[in-house]
């Protein structure tokens, strides 16, 4: 077998432990791309209350 004929990964849809995905949740809110996104939620928030009135679907 080529490398280009690979067997796709196998998916487990086992779920992992609560505390995994509360480790992950408390990793993220740390994580560069979450506090950007926080800050910029003032500008959204003033955007969608901009738009609010408008027709935007025909």
């Amino acid at each position: 077998m080529t490398t280009s004929q690979k067997t796709p990964k196998k998916v487990s849809l086992e779920m992992k432990s609560e505390g995994h995905y509360k480790q992950a949740a408390e990793s993220y809110r740390k994580s560069k791309q979450y506090i950007n996104m926080i800050g910029l939620y003032p500008v959204l928030q003033s955007t969608l209350l901009e738009c609010k009135e408008e027709n935007l679907v025909e």
